[in-house]
């Protein structure tokens, strides 16, 4: 039993979501990173299970890459989201001010009237 549990942790990690599941270049995508690979901390358990740690640490490799890549598409899509929220804000104000109701729109924003008028 004792050589069973680092055996069932290490095959049970590679069981969990791949980061490379998670919906990128989205900007509601969960990126996940990886499991860090189990090693053995005994001589015994290490010498048993140094091909399975092996294929463990390639696999986490394999899955960072994947992660990061996750990661610069989210970063991507929510820059993007960003700039047409941007966009959206310079209309409101444009639209506020032809309106004559940026003063009423700033109300809590005192500065931003100023801002508007120079």
């Amino acid at each position: 039993m004792h050589r069973l549990i680092p055996l069932l942790l290490m095959t049970g990690m590679t069981l969990l979501p791949s980061p490379g599941l998670a919906q990128s270049g989205s900007p509601n995508a969960v990126c996940l990173p990886p499991e860090e690979p189990y090693v053995p901390s005994d001589d015994d358990g290490f010498r048993e299970y140094a091909d399975v740690v092996s294929a463990d640490f390639e696999r986490y490799f394999r899955e960072l890459t994947e992660y990061f890549a996750c990661m610069d598409g989210t970063r991507f899509a929510v820059f993007e989201r960003a700039r047409e929220v941007s966009k959206a804000h310079q209309a409101f104000w444009l639209r506020a001010n032809n309106l004559g109701v940026a003063e009423k729109a700033a109300a809590n924003q005192p500065d931003a009237v100023e801002e508007r008028r120079q």
